[in-house]
């Protein structure tokens, strides 16, 4: 077979070239690999790969594991090892041959993204993980990031309000929009305004007191601001109707009239944030009103959902906590149980786990909280660890 160069490009920060090299000679057939992408999902590795020439696009979802203090995934025969904090490849090392028809049932990778066209007639076949590791090298914490965690719409939303478009966040309460937007605004120097819920217009428009003294808003202050500034308008799906009309005219007119005046703006970059996605109410949020079309039409959607290195950021490395956290929105969302299990729950959890509570207590008072003894023993989550078995004793109490 006629010898490659062997190399391995990788894509993910930095454009990187790491050398390839071989367990025995017998393994020299590869074709110049590119990793794409190359992240922390689901649980473990999310990547994306092409070969040679090719513009096909294979998809892996690969398990991390351990060798000694190194750490890698397997990639069609390849052991690729990286570091855990940074993401950054530090070597890849061919271990076995691949080839013959790629097997669609392993879980590992998945159809490519157009029809293969891979230089040299290449076909893929991942070995199974359960054949290549033991399963005590499987990590199963995670370290957690250091510095500041970024939601995975950050760079989305940060672009949409760069170039002047409004957004709509729609997702789960507790999934920090505000925190985020909060970081956006930071980052690019910009203030910020809040308001929650606008029931009356006053919240907007502000209002003369019977002295004729003006009561000023956040919109108000946003408005006059000489600065670049982002005015966010929380729970808007559970705001008037009558009052976001309003807010539709400044967005699209530049401009506003307060009881001091008309205030004209070209700075203010507004988002909006509501638990649906302007549908109105659902099983889970039953008091969202819908969305006329002259509002969704001013703004971008994004869809904004719990973030896992988010949750595994506030848990402390803990994948058991945000494993359990998963699994618990997965079983009470197919039972039809309105259930919040959000940052904050992650975030008391870890803070009463340190404190030296027992963990039964804490999943009652700080997991469970409002869900009645009868629908709690409905609860099954199919997941096996302290935490489903301090849920265990909970339900038989």
């Amino acid at each position: 077979m006629t010898e490659r160069t062997n190399t391995i490009t990788v894509k993910t920060n930095t454009n990187q070239t790491v050398s390839l090299s071989y367990k025995n000679d017998s393994l020299r057939s590869v074709n110049n690999f590119t990793i794409v992408s190359f992240r922390k999902g689901g649980k473990g590795i999310q990547a994306k790969a092409m070969f040679g020439n090719s513009t096909t696009v294979y998809n892996y979802n690969q398990k991390i594991m351990k060798q000694g203090k190194r750490v890698y995934v397997r990639m069609t025969g390849m052991n690729i090892y990286f570091d855990l904090a940074t993401l950054e490849v530090t070597e890849a090392i061919k271990m076995v041959e691949v080839s013959g028809k790629r097997r669609g049932n392993n879980g590992n990778a998945s159809k490519p993204e157009s029809k293969p066209e891979v230089d040299g007639a290449i076909t893929i076949e991942l070995p199974s993980t359960a054949e290549n590791v033991k399963p005590e090298n499987i990590i199963t914490e995670d370290k957690p990031e250091d510095g500041p965690i970024r939601h995975a719409q950050y760079d989305t939303i940060k672009t949409c309000l760069e170039c002047g478009i409004p957004v709509y966040l729609g997702g789960p309460a507790g999934a920090g929009k505000n925190y985020t937007v909060e970081q956006i605004a930071k980052e690019l120097g910009w203030d910020f305004y809040f308001a929650n819920s606008v029931q009356d217009e006053f919240k907007l428009t502000g209002y003369k007191d019977a002295n004729s003294n003006y009561n000023e808003t956040e919109f108000y202050q946003a408005c006059v601001n000489e600065r670049d500034c982002i005015f966010f308008l929380d729970e808007i799906d559970a705001s008037t109707p009558e009052v976001l009309v309003l807010l539709n005219a400044a967005i699209a007119n530049g401009y506003f009239n307060f009881p001091v005046g008309r205030v004209e703006f070209d700075h203010v970059h507004f988002v909006a944030a509501g638990n649906t996605m302007g549908n109105g109410a659902d099983d889970m949020y039953t008091g969202r009103m819908s969305l006329d079309g002259a509002t969704l039409d001013r703004f971008v959607m994004i869809e904004f959902d719990y973030d896992e290195r988010v949750e595994l950021n506030l848990a402390k490395g803990n994948r058991e906590l945000v494993d359990f956290m998963h699994a618990m929105r997965e079983t009470c969302n197919n039972l039809g149980i309105r259930a919040t299990f959000s940052y904050r729950a992650i975030i008391s959890v870890t803070k009463l786990e340190g404190a030296g509570m027992d963990t039964a207590t804490i999943i009652r008072i700080a997991v469970v909280k409002g869900i009645d003894k009868d629908t709690l023993r409905t609860i099954r989550p199919n997941l096996s660890n302290k935490y489903t078995r301090a849920l265990l004793k909970l339900q038989a109490a």
